[in-house]
């Protein structure tokens, strides 16, 4: 292989332009034999090693062109000409071109390529070597291809282009501009295959790189048959995010009549900021609107302002059964990092009441209690300081209380050590026993504020804001204050192998309220509103001192692959003492003694091949705990608390808790029951009675992932997930995973209460399990079962099947008030995301 390094000054200005025509394989090979005659002298050798300066070529070369050739490299000094032999290749600027003949002409600045017909080949229609060119980014294939250094402008003869994720092809391809192609008989797919199952087809397109395709007409071909036309259209051609048409999606309500829904417009207002207007227009039903606005600027903050409404009925105006419902719902979230030490986070909504009753949207309908706050957090480096401000609002939307908090104020700081001088010790360093005290200090302030309905009798009522016609619910508002600060002192030297933690603090609380309640007046029946207000003060001191230690017990069975068992015992006790020191004492002084036991059992496993390492399992974790109150005069045993956890490896997770009871409960009444201060060991001779218990069994399975699938190594592999979609329906979901065979994941809860006098009992099941039926077919299915109650929850089934560029999903909910089905067959790329065809229905007799 010969390289030649050729420098050519004044040669090219400062384009290149495709030839006019590309140059006949048969034609080029004529030639180019007839200059390996005229030029044998010139022939030269073929020491891949060889470099030359060309200084008597024309003027007009402002950069470094590098050409290489496997065979040979001609050269014919009376005609300017030079032809590259067998896997020929040149380099200029940013233009690659690889083909098995390559003609260069220096007088008119062109070259043409093209492969020649593959001997092994008895048909003679299979070419190799056959033209690749990379210019600024793009990649072009073709038969024969033209190309002037001086203008860039070429032509392709049956061209193929390969731009974000979309293939081009055409029978003739010409360049006129850096980012400008006209294509002559084009066709544009996202499908790799090397015949597409689908594409648009036209007889002339012009595509500008950055921004658009233009193309008239234009048909929709899938598997070469036309199945859709439009007279000429306009395709976006731009990486990223662009303004355009939201396509609607077109329905049928059988209250309502039919409908577009999501129809509108999307602005990409700028590289931070974007905007999209959509609505849903009924017939017979009325309409709706939204907006959602979205800003971000990275590393720096982010947000978005959404907001809805809704004028929606059924029947006409002088039905009787008419129904009108108006709805609004609103959102505003906003994050931001002012620097290392300050943040604030924003998510703010509100509703109306009934807007979970006008949705397809299945999160918003069962989303019925609305949390909204905002905080703005500050921290001092290298000091425990920290200060937080917050706001808050709940709103349910079945019964209409919102509670609020305007604000929270709150200042902690974290435990640090005064006593001690200099840096923190290293290592084994030794300090003193003071230097260990550790003291920490909390404030907070919290003005909190409820507004909730409470039936009346139709009276009158006069309220701040409410209207004082007669009806039956009226609001009550409560409002409240609280301060309190709190500052502790603790220390945790060893004694030995055990941890004596002692620790002092105080708390000071001031609380202020205000209740708005509606008061029947006795003489006329009329209802007016009472303010009650209440304060309090107090101030609590709190000694307690905590011991803990842990034992290990370890047995070495060397049998059945255990190499070790461990046994952790985690033995606590602690003693507290608290005394109100002022203001009103609801429950006097309070000295407890608590205890606490926690058991971890571990095994390690027997190394079976050199090199390898243990394995470390955690078999069983179970905790006990208890506590005695000497300050009252009987029931000073608290109920022993009982937690566990284990798991069988990765396949099963099995945790709980239960407590019991050691006394006695004796009925004092058809539904009255009290505990009594007899122990039940000597009553009824059994040591405690069960009061609460719950279990929780799950496990998640799946088969190994399949790394060498189609539906990883295919470009057309790419969908679009739930937080990329512009619009969200009833469906909405993240497409299947084809590289998982099957997975499966079960779980069990079963809660029970005996606390009389109202015991209760619940449990149910949840499952979920997907599965392959071949590489291309998927099946899923969720749901529970309520074993009390003996229903259904939420059954859902979905059968999915991939079609290499397009996608099937078939979703079913059989059951239940949102019973439904949805087909859906649509064009995997996210650009061809409207390219689709759905049909579905629902109990609501929405199609």
């Amino acid at each position: 292989m010969r390289l030649c390094t050729l420098i050519l000054l004044g040669f090219l200005a400062s384009g290149s332009v495709f030839a006019q025509r590309a140059l006949p394989v048969d034609s080029l090979k004529v030639f180019t034999d007839s200059l390996k005659v005229s030029a044998d002298s010139l022939r030269g050798s073929t020491d891949s090693t060889a470099v030359r300066k060309d200084s008597t070529a024309p003027s007009g070369v402002d950069t470094l062109i590098t050409y290489t050739a496997v065979d040979s490299i001609v050269y014919s000094i009376p005609s300017r000409t030079m032809t590259l032999h067998k896997k020929g290749d040149i380099k200029f600027r940013d233009m690659d071109l690889n083909a098995e003949t390559i003609l260069v002409n220096w007088n008119t600045s062109t070259m043409d390529a093209a492969g020649i017909p593959d001997s092994t080949d008895s048909t003679g229609k299979k070419y190799i070597g056959l033209p690749v060119m990379k210019d600024g980014g793009e990649e072009y294939h073709g038969f024969a291809l033209g190309y002037n250094f001086r203008s860039k402008r070429g032509k392709i003869d049956l061209g193929d282009t390969k731009v974000d994720q979309g293939f081009y092809h055409g029978e003739e391809i010409k360049k006129v501009d850096t980012d400008v192609l006209f294509v002559e008989d084009g066709r544009f797919t996202t499908c790799d295959a090397p015949n597409p199952h689908y594409y648009f087809g036209s007889p002339k397109m012009k595509i500008m790189f950055q921004d658009k395709i233009v193309a008239e007409p234009v048909y929709l071909y899938i598997s070469d048959v036309p199945v859709f036309a439009l007279p000429f259209g306009v395709f976006p051609n731009k990486r990223g995010r662009r303004s355009g048409i939201i396509a609607p999606a077109y329905g049928e309500d059988g209250r309502r009549g039919k409908f577009f829904s999501h129809l509108g417009y999307y602005f990409a207002l700028s590289d931070y900021m974007d905007l999209s207007l959509r609505s849903d227009l009924y017939t017979k039903g009325g309409w709706a609107a939204y907006a959602d606005y979205r800003y971000a600027v990275r590393y720096e903050y982010s947000g978005s302002l959404s907001g809805e409404y809704k004028k929606l009925h059924t029947g006409e105006n002088a039905d009787p059964g008419r129904t009108e419902e108006n709805s609004y719902h609103v959102n505003l979230s906003h994050s931001q990092i002012f620097d290392p030490t300050t943040r604030l986070g924003v998510n703010f909504t509100f509703t109306s009441n009934n807007s979970f009753l006008v949705t397809r949207d299945l999160r918003q309908a069962l989303d019925q209690s609305i949390a909204s706050n905002a905080t703005l957090s500050k921290s001092w480096e290298g000091t425990p300081n920290s200060i937080s401000f917050s706001l808050g609002r709940r709103q349910n939307l079945r019964d209409g209380r919102i509670d609020e908090i305007l604000p929270s104020i709150n200042f902690n700081h974290s435990q640090s050590n005064p006593f001690r001088s200099g840096s923190s010790p290293q290592g084994g360093e030794k300090v003193a026993w003071y230097e260990d005290i550790g003291i920490s200090y909390s404030a907070n302030y919290t003005n909190n504020r409820s507004r909730y309905t409470r039936s009346v009798d139709s009276v009158k009522v006069a309220i701040e804001g409410v209207d004082s016609t007669a009806r039956s619910d009226e609001i009550e508002r409560d409002r409240n204050q609280d301060f309190n600060q709190n500052v502790a002192m603790s220390i945790a030297p060893k004694v030995g192998n055990i941890t004596i933690s002692p620790s002092l603090s105080y708390r000071d609380d001031r609380y202020f309220a205000s209740n708005d309640v509606p008061v029947r007046n006795p003489a006329d029946s009329s209802v007016v509103v009472s303010s009650v207000h209440q304060s309090r003060k107090t101030g609590v001191v709190t000694s307690a001192i905590t011991a803990s230690t842990k034992l290990y017990g370890i047995v070495q069975p060397g049998i059945f692959g255990i190499a070790a068992l461990r046994h952790t015992v985690t033995p606590s006790i602690a003693f507290s003492y608290q005394k109100q020191v002022f203001g009103l004492d609801p429950i006097g002084r309070q000295m407890v003694l608590s205890l606490g036991i926690g058991n971890q059992f571990d095994m390690k496993t027997s190394v079976s091949e050199e090199g390898k390492e243990p394995a470390k399992i955690q078999l069983l974790n179970i905790g006990l705990g208890t506590s005695y109150n000497f300050s009252v005069d009987s029931l000073n045993i608290a109920p022993i608390g009982v937690s566990y956890r284990t798991g069988i490896g990765s396949a099963l997770d099995i945790g709980g808790g239960a407590s019991f009871d050691l006394y006695k409960l004796e009925q004092t009444g058809p539904s009255e029951f009290r505990r009594v201060n007899k122990f039940l060991l000597n009553e009824e001779g059994r040591l405690a009675r069960l009061t609460n218990f719950n279990i929780s069994l799950s496990t998640t399975l799946a088969g190994a992932q399949n790394k060498s699938t189609k539906h990883e190594t295919s470009s057309d592999s790419t969908t679009l997930n739930q937080q990329q979609r512009p619009y969200y329906g009833i469906f909405s979901q993240e497409d299947p995973d084809f590289s998982i065979p099957w997975r499966m994941s079960l779980s069990l809860d079963f809660v029970e209460s005996k606390v009389q006098p109202s015991p209760s009992r619940s449990s149910s099941m949840r499952g979920n399990l997907e599965f392959n039926l071949t590489e291309n077919w998927k099946f899923s299915m969720s749901g529970g079962y309520d074993l009390m109650n003996k229903e259904v929850v939420a059954p859902n089934i979905n059968v999915s099947r991939d079609l290499h560029c397009w996608i099937m999903n078939f979703s079913w909910v059989p059951t239940g008030q949102y019973r439904q089905y949805r087909f859906e067959l649509r064009v995997k790329a996210p650009q061809l995301q409207d390219v689709k065809v759905t049909k579905q229905g629902s109990s609501q007799s929405i199609y």
